[in-house]
Parts: structure tokens; sequence; C-alpha cells
């Protein structure tokens, strides 16, 4: 149920004996949220980070915080992208190997971050989003690779270079795709046991924020700026 800064329900008044409801099923409780507790803050947020745009073009960020504290952050607007299906090519897969540099510890605009660590303490709430969980479901494709430590496991090789045809080679000489090779270069995106990989979430930004107006807004900060959110 989404919740309003006055805490709509639809309730009976049984000393009037009549139910207090408007046409949507709603009335007015007053205002009780206190900012205490994590159901203050379960709802859909929109807003936008001041003076300052974490993806190209667009100041918007959207947080959706959920009642068991699951929720996601989303940066600009919507926007769709593949799903991750081949292991052996970077990931999107319209991406070269320069733009996996450039944008791998970036936010990517519409993408829909998961929220980590959500607690509640002081009347705030905070989290931590992870641009690496961009490339959660294209780590999670990998196998992991053995280095030279026997406790240390990458996703791609921990050497690569391009020989003079533009292709990439790893170490040994097989072929790679070059921008999978810049992702897996080191843990940096990718997070691998002997078993499995999935997304480094050790990088990753922070949220800060407190209600206010009596929990019509949202205020405080991502990633050193400030963010004004309102409840949808």
């Amino acid at each position: 149920m989404t919740l309003n800064m006055t805490r709509l329900l639809c309730v009976l008044l049984p000393l009037a004996g009549v139910q207090a409801c408007t046409q949507n099923g709603k009335v007015d409780l007053g205002t009780s949220v206190s900012g205490a507790s994590l159901g203050d803050y379960v709802d859909e947020w929109d807003g936008y980070t001041e003076a300052r745009q974490f993806v190209p073009g667009s100041d918007r960020i959207r947080v959706r915080i959920g009642p068991d504290g699951q929720g996601t952050l989303t940066l600009g607007e919507s926007q769709t992208y593949p799903p991750a299906t081949d292991p052996n090519v970077g990931y999107p897969p319209n991406d070269d190997s320069m733009s996996v540099v450039i944008k791998d510890s970036m936010f990517r605009p519409g993408a829909q971050y998961p929220l980590h660590g959500v607690k509640v303490e002081s009347k705030r709430i905070r989290f931590t989003v992870s641009t690496n969980d961009f490339y959660k479901a294209w780590c999670e494709l990998q196998t992991p690779m053995p280095t030279n430590d026997p406790n240390v496991f990458f996703c791609g090789p921990s050497g690569y270079s391009a020989n003079p045809a533009g292709m990439c080679v790893t170490d040994t000489g097989a072929p790679i795709d070059c921008a999978k090779a810049s992702l897996c270069i080191g843990p940096r995106v990718c997070a691998c046991t002997a078993t499995s990989c999935t997304s480094n979430t050790e990088f990753f930004t922070q949220f800060d924020a407190a209600l206010r107006e009596e929990g019509a807004q949202l205020e405080g900060t991502f990633n050193n700026a400030t963010v004004r959110l309102e409840r949808q």
C-alpha cells in the first residue's frame, strides 16, 4: 500500500455510525510519520539532484523502498537495456572496450540499481547502491578464472593486449573480446569465487536522507550532492 504524508486509509467511524471514506476508499487519518521506522519511508519517491547530474542530460532521481527494505534507485529517464545473454562479449553488447573503461564506474540512465544495507537510524534512512550492479546478470554468466594466487579468481585473464589487427589477446595469445577483457581485469566490476561470479558491490555510493514536510518530502545527500524527493 502506498503511504502518503497523511496516512490515507479507509476506516469505519463507529461513533458516527458511518464509513468515512472518499470515493477512492481513503480517508485522512492525520500525520503520524516520525521518520523513526522503515515503514515511514516505504513508497515511491521522485525528485532531483541539486546542481549536479549523475547521468547525461538529467538530474532526476527516483527511489522505490519496499516494506522489507528492498528497493531500487534510478537516475535519469526510463530506459531499457538488453538482457545479458553472452558471457563471451562485454556488456552492453554495443559498448566497445573504450566505452567500458569510461563507463564501468558510472551510473547508467534509466537503470534500476538495487538498494543495499537499508537502515533507519536517528530518523534518517541510509543505504548504498553500486554502479557494478548494472553488470550483475552479466557477471553471473561468467566462468571464474584462476590467477597466480590460488585464492583469487577473476572473470577474465589477468592481462591482455591488442594485436596489430586491433583484436585483443590474452597473455597466452588466446583471442578475447576487448570489452569483456576490460570489464574482467581484476575484481573491479565482478567479484568471483572458485565457483561463481557476481557484481562487486564493495564499490558503492551512499544515500542518506531524512523526512521533511510531515513525511511528504525526503531530503539528504547522494554521492555528496543534495537530493530532494517527493512522495508519490
